[in-house]
């Protein structure tokens, strides 16, 4: 009889009972080959798998979001950088007016060297030439004098000094008599009745000065007693003018109080002493610096007028009113309230206008014609005169209009088209004009802010969701679906990257220590509980912000972050591995592969390392949400990921600085928080289909 083999034996039963039972309904026994093979280790962790609902739903949502974030940026036309902008009539402020106030400075002779402590304290000297009413001011410095000179109104030179002329020449007053409690005079001086009762009645009423007869008397008090000189025989000796009491009584003050520098009607002198007395000599400028005021120019063709001519307007407004600068004639005219320049070789049109009440574009360019910034100031004088801070009125500006403008590639012959704003003309190309309503309002810093509605090439910012943008648009522009899929792209491949690297960090370290056992196994499981105890958050933290202060490219960040993150997560994956090792490897089939002489690193990566996969991939499953939640809440705290790059976690912090955020743009943060937790939640479904598929003894 032949011999067969067990394997031949069960086929020809298996058609027996094929046979036998063919049309009718077989119960299937334990010892049926049928259930032999559907007990297959892989079928069956498979086929559990699948009954489980949950895993399914979490499988099926995992494989949406793998298309959504990786095929379907493919299709879309939008990239995550794209930057969407639009026109639109927008009211904003397009020029600012203010009333200048503080001087400024223009150099009319580079070659003068003048300290910069003396230049910058001009605009106080100034103000205290105002309030003093004086046209001249001596400023000193390291011995050195320089002369502020008012010119005119609103306008001041800042000179060298030149030598001094003498004005007058005088004797010292005589002191004439003292007084503590009635008057006593001088030794060798005789004062009558009169003049005594004069004086001791000017003392008790405060006064500072008599006149008895032709005598002239000065009273210097202090809290003890008054002395009282006699100026009769100071013999004023002056150069070009007259004695002027008035003149004589200041300069004696100067001297009694010893100064070396008196005003007198505006104008400043020095004293000095000399063999026979003093002498008050007037300040000669030598060389103008500087050119001071509040003034600028206005001119009337819209041109912009060079510093230079500034200048010379400034200084020749109120001496020689001609100059020439650039080789053009021109001359200062004063005519009613207004300072005007006029080109000398045209007096019928003037070029320019003095002004301190100044009219800038947003950006501090002088671009507005003359008629406009006479109508703002007539409002903003208005609004001073009824005590208002916000006004309108109407003022024609040119009309505008968006228009497609196609432009054709000369290479690839290409034609695109994009939106530009041009101003409506008529048939003859003459612009047109329409009435704006222009809102004027006084801002915290005394300036008036001009706004009207202006067509504008702006950012597409938080539009709500259109048909060109199905979720609309963030705050810099970006189309939001398109960066929902590559933040889902971002962070997913960081889920994956992270869990792979810790993974693959865990079963080396965790394998070694499980196998070896002894002195390696404790070392690398001291090491674990280093890890263990590393405060990761803090360390997280330190580290974005010194990404953050080296600028480091976003692409950078987020390799050093994945990398973080891996390094910082392997502990546990070890401390797993090493468990299943230590109870696998006193199985027989080890004892088989040693008997056998199997290399170690055979043993370990082929005996037992695929005995601990199941264990592996359920954690791995499970970790995926948690490190995307990671992710997801670094880049939320601006941390991770940083932009351009977009990630689930920047597209939620992007609308969280306030709570009216959060409300207005519920269009942005809902529909990414969506895709964070389910896509976390998928990743739990999946993992607990499959511990439950591979240890069916853990489902409850």
């Amino acid at each position: 009889m032949e011999k067969k083999s067990f394997n031949e034996v069960l086929k020809e039963k298996e058609a027996a009972e094929a046979k036998q039972n063919a049309g009718a309904n077989h119960e299937m026994t334990l010892d049926d080959a049928a259930r032999v093979k559907v007990l297959s280790p892989g079928r069956l962790v498979f086929k559990r798998f699948i009954r489980n609902k949950l895993a399914i739903v979490g499988t099926a949502i995992l494989a949406f979001m793998f298309l959504f974030a990786f095929v379907g940026p493919l299709f879309y036309p939008y990239g995550q950088k794209d930057v969407f902008k639009k026109y639109e009539g927008l009211q904003k402020t397009f020029a600012t007016a203010q009333e200048r106030t503080e001087y400024a400075t223009f150099t009319y002779d580079s070659s003068i060297e003048i300290p910069s402590r003396v230049r910058n304290s001009i605009n106080s000297e100034i103000s205290k030439m105002e309030a003093q009413e004086l046209r001249q001011e001596v400023i000193a410095d390291d011995g050195v004098s320089y002369l502020l000179e008012k010119e005119g109104d609103y306008v001041y030179t800042l000179s060298t000094v030149g030598d001094a002329e003498v004005y007058v020449t005088f004797a010292a007053p005589a002191v004439a008599a003292n007084y503590i409690k009635s008057v006593v005079p001088a030794p060798g001086v005789e004062l009558s009745k009169q003049a005594t009762d004069a004086i001791a009645a000017a003392i008790e009423s405060g006064e500072t000065a008599v006149s008895v007869g032709d005598d002239e008397f000065l009273i210097v008090s202090d809290n003890k007693k008054s002395v009282v000189y006699s100026v009769k025989n100071s013999n004023f000796n002056f150069t070009d003018a007259a004695a002027d009491a008035e003149f004589e009584a200041a300069a004696i003050n100067a001297v009694l109080a010893e100064q070396s520098v008196f005003v007198y009607n505006g104008n400043v002198y020095t004293l000095s002493q000399t063999d026979s007395g003093y002498s008050a000599s007037t300040v000669a400028p030598q060389d103008t610096a500087y050119v001071y005021s509040l003034y600028s120019f206005d001119t009337y063709d819209a041109s912009q007028p060079s510093d230079r001519f500034k200048v010379e307007a400034l200084y020749h407004a109120y001496g020689e009113p001609d100059f020439t600068v650039d080789g053009v004639n021109y001359t200062v005219a004063h005519e009613d309230d207004q300072t005007v320049v006029y080109n000398a070789d045209n007096m019928s049109e003037p070029y320019a206008m003095f002004t301190t009440f100044i009219v800038r574009d947003q950006l501090g360019n002088d671009s507005y014609d003359l008629a406009f910034k006479t109508a703002a100031q007539e409002q903003i004088l208005a609004m001073q005169e009824q005590n208002i801070k916000t006004a309108t009125y109407t003022y024609s500006l040119p009309a505008q209009q968006a228009e497609v403008e196609e432009t054709t590639n000369e290479e690839t012959g290409e034609v695109t088209s994009h939106e530009v704003i041009t101003y409506i003309t008529d048939e003859n190309g003459n612009v047109q004009y329409e009435d704006k309503t222009i809102t004027v309002e006084l801002d915290l810093d005394q300036r008036y802010n001009l706004r009207w509605e202006q067509l504008t090439h702006q950012v597409d910012r938080y539009s709500g969701p259109t048909s060109d943008h199905v979720f609309g648009t963030d705050g810099d522009g970006m189309d939001l679906l398109a960066r929902m899929m590559y933040g889902g792209r971002v962070s997913l491949i960081v889920g994956f990257v992270v869990v792979f690297l810790e993974t693959i960090l865990g079963v080396i370290m965790g394998g070694i220590a499980g196998y070896f056992g002894g002195w390696v196994d404790n070392l690398i499981m001291r090491l674990v509980d280093v890890f263990y105890c590393i405060p990761s958050t803090p360390i997280l933290i330190i580290l974005g912000s010194m990404m953050d202060k080296l600028k480091v490219d976003p692409y950078v960040r987020l390799f050093y972050l994945m990398a973080i993150l891996g390094i910082l997560g392997w502990a546990g994956i070890a401390r797993l591995v090493r468990g299943q090792i230590l109870s696998l490897r006193e199985q027989e089939f080890m004892v088989a592969t040693e008997a056998t002489g199997v290399k170690v690193s055979k043993r370990i990566f082929r005996h037992l390392l695929p005995n601990v996969m199941p264990q592996l991939i359920v954690n791995m499953t499970a970790s995926l949400g948690g490190v995307i939640l990671t992710e997801s809440t670094l880049s939320f705290l601006g941390l991770g990921v940083r932009h351009p790059l977009a990630t689930w976690g920047t597209m939620i912090n992007s609308v969280t600085a306030t709570n009216e955020d959060m409300i207005r743009y519920t269009y942005i943060w809902i529909p990414v928080g969506l895709l964070i937790c389910l896509t976390v939640i998928a990743f739990n479904f999946v993992g607990d289909g499959l511990r439950d598929a591979f240890d069916p003894k853990m489902k409850r």
